[in-house]
């Protein structure tokens, strides 16, 4: 197969444990662009944690934030914006703020919320620079949300608050996992996938030239609709369950995306 982009999540995926950047996989990721292919990171983070780790890679790449909800191209500019319809932030909100176990917290365009329970116990918190504000209901309807999401270590509980939006809100949003403990709710038009394929019809290309890394349920369509998508090693099991033809590769813990990466194109 002709690859000519090559699009990779963030945790669990090209990240190392704790969110490292192996040296090694920087210079994997840099040869591959002064070989001419396109990277694409694609990612359920905020642009603006994305974009510090773009930074750290030190390549011109796209970004696929919010699981989709946002695209800037290799200059950083904003070619795709879809937010989640505020009435139904709201009743999110409204129906799980009495879930006492259950964190939740929301992406706007520029900032990132977190639920007021949460915040008052654990006060402020930094990811690759980016602080969690507290969750203001009173001027959250002048925001534009990209996704709402929810965190516990009540993964049942989850599960049941997936079945429920499923059968509340149908076809009006995309919801499902990131991890087994964080439960995501963006616009039904977002994803990985259809963020992908954006990109690739803007530069001319099928997305049969696109190579793809990932290793959560968010990853699937984008794994799915690509020439070929690639699972780690550490990936959910539900999703190698539910794509049981994608190749399994190695760990995030050993470099896999890199090493599988370094075979294809230089070995």
């Amino acid at each position: 197969m002709d690859y000519h982009i090559i699009s990779f999540d963030l945790d669990g995926t090209l990240l190392a444990p704790k969110h490292r950047l192996t040296e090694y996989t920087k210079n994997v990721v840099q040869n591959l662009v002064k070989k001419g292919l396109f990277i694409v990171i694609a990612t359920g983070r905020h642009y603006s944690e994305a974009l510090k780790i773009k930074d750290s890679l030190g390549i011109s790449a796209f970004l696929i934030t919010s699981n989709g909800a946002r695209i800037h191209n290799r200059y950083n500019k904003l070619i795709y914006s879809c937010d989640l319809d505020m009435n139904i932030v709201l009743k999110l909100i409204e129906l799980f703020s009495v879930e006492k176990d259950v964190l939740i917290q929301l992406y706007s365009h520029d900032d990132w919320y977190v639920s007021y329970d949460h915040y008052k116990t654990s006060g402020p918190y930094f990811s690759f620079g980016f602080k969690r504000k507290l969750l203001d209901y009173q001027h959250l309807v002048n925001q534009s949300i990209s996704k709402i999401f929810f965190t516990s270590h009540n993964v049942n509980k989850l599960l049941n608050l997936e079945k429920y939006i499923i059968r509340k809100f149908n076809n009006t949003v995309n919801v499902g996992f990131s991890y087994s403990n964080c439960l995501e709710v963006m616009s039904c038009q977002v994803s990985k996938g259809n963020a992908l394929k954006l990109i690739s019809n803007s530069l001319g290309f099928s997305l049969r030239n696109c190579l793809s890394f990932g290793d959560g349920m968010n990853d699937r369509d984008m794994l799915e609709m690509s020439g070929k998508g690639c699972i780690m090693k550490n990936g959910d099991p539900k999703l190698k369950s539910c794509l049981p033809n994608l190749e399994v590769i190695g760990s995030n813990i050993d470099d896999g995306v890199a090493n599988y990466l370094y075979n294809v194109f230089f070995n």
